[in-house]
């Protein structure tokens, strides 16, 4: 009978290591996104799973994956759950049954043949593991990539082997472990986690684990796979699927009927091997938007709608088609695509000394990619004038020259070696999916990508110089005397290595290839880059634009295609498209192969035995429900209340004032540095670095925004205007359920239910809510305080100065005020000892209150300041504040309409360092259960505040409501 595997006794027997194995994976996952938010000379693009969990036997990894969806749903047990739960524990049955079936030994046992006891593993994995994991895997581990001091902790022939200093572990004395020498910080110059000393508790935990001998069971999933890897500069490039040309693959033997191409041939028979049916076709309405939204990123009208689904003609949906590819607006959308990958910007980012931070042409660029993407340039001439229009139109006399922005637009480093790196980055991972930016420092880790690859592009880098003064103010030339450049040893530029070459990559390359001796090395590398033979750039493209229209790439790494990315599910469908665009080179064409393809007009809807037998859609067995990014939500805004403008090209925008601009969201003024709060609110691609993709996600800003931004007001209130202007054209008098049909047409393209109707004109004939307007209830003052410090005399300030509010022109004042003032989040005491700066708030209505903040005085000198907090006639606070910050509250209490809540302000017995900090939030419900808020910082203004704008009517309440509906944001 064959033996348990010793995992599988492991987990049966030692509940810790079930636990601990959780606790690793959540700190891989925390890694991941670590690494990725690194700058590009420092990660590795955006790798997504660690080498060392894709080494792991296939049995163990269902193993983490039934645990994970179990830690994922049992604190949201349901019937649902219940069912999932059950397929958890069948997964972890069948986990552990393979593994039994797997192995000969009944105990861990390590590469010197050693056995561990049940104990010791127990104590590892329960007080070990997690504290490695918690502590040092951030700096110490092959999935950060962090190796500080050249030591790995993450393995235990890593610990046994050590680092620049020796080995961690050595033989059992605890005396002599640099790992507990330096966890009890008796080094001064090697006392570790930097952060702060271990409890005592862990440190005496590590002591006796060292004592016990370090037993450590990781051998069985990750030492073996270490000592055996492969060294990435060994592997045979050719043996990397993606490092091979593509090749047209044979149409499958069945022809489905129902298919439009080839390509669904393919996902066809795939999801047939699995046991996997395709979806039926969207409906007809379904699918117009589909298509409006990926192609023009705008809303189709009700009219446009109705007329395709009516039509009749067996070419309705090509002719629709075509029509939008040859659409203006195709080619802003594309563009904007495009420009994620050129990480496009506005400004240089941070800049000394008052230099000028707008970049000079950096509009040309974008309107160049509108113009590429219009025209349906060649995609290998587009690569061939981003890289060299030097060469392709010198004189800019097509105006290929701005093309070169792809280089140009990015961020202008302080250290000129961080600028090569950005364009080494945006021609590697934006073109060929490459992350050649990880070999900066070393040989690339995964890929055989050596150190000499990363200074070959440097050297064709470092012999280009940019023109701001030629005849693009984007364009990049041929120094005098291009030279090749030393390697940077670890990338420290006193520490030079031997000249490496101007050439194409290593993996990409055949041996007798010559150096690149052309000027730069630019012209001929772009040529390489944009051969018909070339193994990654059609793919890389390719791959993006499936995502971009399906809404999920074919390979989930957008911009790495190295060795550790898997081939695609369905992986004749990325060769087919991939050779087939080498060849013709249109994006067009592209685009409308894809978007006629059964695949693509699938519904989201699928059996519940689909999405058991294929979760994430890899099969492409259905359509990909998905969201609108940030320019296609605020254009549809623009153009449902019918303010969109649709002027081509210009001077960038600003567009987060309070009157919205009628221009699409790619004409935005992009700051680098200083980025909007919306852009980053509504999940804006970085302009720092390339970015592979957009990443969704959900959070109370952007509904806040939403809601009370005055910019969605204000387009309620036109969509509501167009709406009276349409209705009361067609009817004299006008009902309620004429206006909501006519608003839902108009916001979501289709015909209200009854249901829906009667909800609506129900609500339209409510009473509208008056709206609060925060801003103008808070008033700045000073005020006479009696014997309890009560407010008796309150007057305004009569001047607002550099965003400050204080008694008279002169500041410091020679009177009683002195420094008497108020800010937006603190102010200054006044000089007499019975005044007080008042910050002041108005009740609009009646209700109950709570009051929350953080009051702060900095000074240690002095004696303070009294903070004082009065609710019409009752003191809620009164409390000194000096050299300290303290929160208080909540503090409640009733007040009517019209009465005040008083922040007061007294100083002490000295008038000297009396400035403090006070934020205050106020909240009042009223008796029917409506809720207002207001917040002293935020809602500061200076003379006159903000204009109020007047309260929505209920016509237009309802309009802001259906343009905030996931129906509004969502494309299917």
């Amino acid at each position: 009978m064959t033996a348990p595997h010793p995992t599988a006794i492991s987990l049966r027997q030692n509940p810790f290591l079930l636990n601990s194995l959780a606790h690793e994976e959540i700190h891989r996952e925390r890694t991941r996104r670590f690494v990725a938010e690194k700058p590009a000379f420092w990660s590795h693009g955006d790798q997504r799973r660690p080498p060392t969990f894709r080494k792991r036997p296939q049995a163990l990894r269902s193993m983490l994956i039934a645990r994970n969806f179990y830690r994922s749903s049992r604190s949201r047990f349901d019937g649902s759950h219940c069912r999932g739960l059950m397929r958890v524990t069948l997964l972890v049955l069948i986990s552990t049954s393979a593994l039994a079936a797997d192995a000969q030994a009944t105990e861990p046992t390590p590469a010197d043949g050693t056995k561990l006891s049940s104990e010791a593993v127990t104590f590892f994995e329960s007080k070990i593991r997690p504290l490695l994991i918690e502590h040092c895997y951030e700096c110490h581990s092959h999935e950060a990539d962090a190796n500080e001091g050249e030591l790995y902790v993450d393995s235990r022939a890593s610990l046994r082997r050590g680092g620049t200093r020796g080995a961690a572990i050595s033989g059992s004395d605890p005396s002599q472990s640099l790992l507990l020498r330096a966890v009890e910080y008796a080094d001064d110059d090697m006392q570790m986690p930097p952060a702060g000393k271990l409890d005592d508790d862990s440190i005496a935990n590590l002591r006796t684990w060292i004592a016990m001998g370090a037993p450590d069971p990781r051998v069985i999933q990750q030492d073996a796979d270490l000592e055996a890897s492969v060294s990435p500069m060994d592997i045979d490039p050719k043996s990397h699927w993606a490092f091979v040309a593509p090749v047209s693959p044979e149409p499958p033997s069945d022809h489905d009927p129902r298919s439009h191409d080839v390509i669904d041939d393919f996902a066809s028979q795939r999801a047939a091997d699995r046991g996997v049916t395709l979806a039926e076709p969207a409906p007809r309405e379904t699918l117009i938007r589909r298509v409006y939204f990926d192609l023009t990123g705008l809303p189709p009208s009700e009219s446009t709608i109705e007329q395709f689904v009516a039509s009749t003609r067996p070419d309705a949906y090509e002719r629709l088609v075509d029509s939008l590819l040859a659409s203006p607006e195709y080619a802003e959308r594309f563009s904007r695509h495009w420009l994620d990958v050129a990480r496009y910007a506005d400004t240089v980012g941070y800049a000394l000394g008052g230099k000028e931070r707008r970049l000079k042409g950096s509009d040309r660029y974008r309107d160049w990619t509108i113009h590429a993407f219009g025209s349906d340039m060649p995609y290998n001439e587009m690569i061939l004038h981003q890289l060299a229009g030097d060469r392709t139109d010198p004189e800019n006399e097509a105006g290929n020259l701005d093309a070169m922005g792809f280089l140009t637009v990015g961020r202008r480093y302080l250290n000129r070696l961080d600028t090569r790196d950005d364009r080494i980055d945006v021609i590697t991972r934006g073109l060929l999916g490459l992350t050649v930016s990880c070999a900066r420092c070393h040989d690339h880790k995964f890929d055989p990508i050596p150190t000499a690859d990363y200074y070959a592009m440097f050297g064709i880098l470092n012999s280009s110089q940019h023109r701001e003064d030629g005849k693009s103010p984007l364009m990049m030339v041929d120094i005098e005397k291009p030279h090749d450049h030393r390697i940077l040893v670890r990338g420290q530029p006193g520490n030079q290595g031997e000249i490496t070459p101007r050439q194409y990559f290593t993996a990409l390359r055949d041996a007798d290839d010559p150096p690149f001796r052309d000027g730069s090395g630019r012209w001929e590398l772009a040529n390489k880059i944009a051969a018909e033979d070339n193994p990654l750039t059609w793919r890389v493209f390719v791959n993006r634009i499936w995502g971009h229209l399906t809404g999920k790439p074919l390979v989930e790494s957008t911009s790495d295609f190295g060795v550790r990315t898997p081939p695609p599910a369905v992986a004749e469908v990325l060769e087919e498209l991939a050779v087939d665009f080498s060849r013709h080179q249109s994006v067009k064409k592209l685009v409308r192969r894809i978007v006629l393809s059964r695949i693509y007009r699938q519904s989201v809807a699928s059996t519940v035995r689909n999405r058991e037998l294929d979760p994430d859609n890899e099969l492409l067995a259905r359509g990909n429900r998905r969201r609108r990014d940030f320019e296609s939500l605020r254009d549809s805004f623009l153009a449902v209340s019918g303010t969109l403008q649709h002027t081509i090209g210009g001077e960038p925008v600003e567009i987060t004032g309070p009157t919205p601009v009628p221009r699409r969201t790619i004409y935005a003024m992009i700051d680098r540095q200083n980025l909007p709060a919306v852009f980053r609110t509504f999940d804006f691609a970085s302009p720092d670095a390339h970015s592979p993709a957009r990443y969704f996600t959900t959070v109370p800003q952007q509904s806040l925004y939403l809601l009370n931004g005055a910019q969605s007001q204000e387009l309620a209130r036109r969509v509501a205007k167009e709406v009276r202007q349409s209705v009361g054209h067609s009817d004299k008098q006008p009902s309620e359920l004429a206006y909501s049909r006519a608003l839902v047409r108009r916001v979501l393209s289709r015909e209200p239910s009854n249901e829906e109707q009667q909800q609506f004109a129900a609500f339209l004939q409510q009473d509208p809510t008056p709206l609060i307007a925060a801003r103008d209830h808070w008033n700045y003052g000073t005020a006479t305080l009696d014997s309890d410090r009560r407010v008796t005399e309150f007057q305004p300030f009569a001047v607002f100065k550099d965003r400050r509010w204080q008694a008279k022109d002169k500041f410091p004042d020679d009177d009683a005020f002195g420094y008497a003032s108020l800010t937006n989040n603190g102010g200054h005491a006044m000089r007499g000892a019975d005044g007080g700066v008042v910050r002041r708030w108005t009740a609009p209505v009646a209700g109950d209150v709570t009051i929350t903040g953080m009051i702060e005085h900095r000074e240690k000198r002095g004696d303070g300041v009294q903070a004082i907090v009065w609710c019409g006639k009752e003191q809620l606070l009164s409390e000194v504040r000096h050299g300290e910050k303290r929160a208080f509250g909540p503090l409640n209490c009733h007040i009517e309409k019209g009465e005040t809540i008083d922040f007061v302000i007294n100083r002490g017995q000295s008038d000297s360092f009396d400035s403090f900090l006070w934020q205050a939030s106020i909240e009042l419900v009223t008796a029917t259960g409506q809720a207002y808020q207001t917040d002293s910082l935020e809602d500061f203004s200076g003379p006159g505040g903000h204009p109020t704008s007047r309260p929505l009517d209920r016509l237009e309440q309802l309009a802001q409501v259906l343009m905030m509906s996931n129906e509004f944001a969502f494309v299917d």
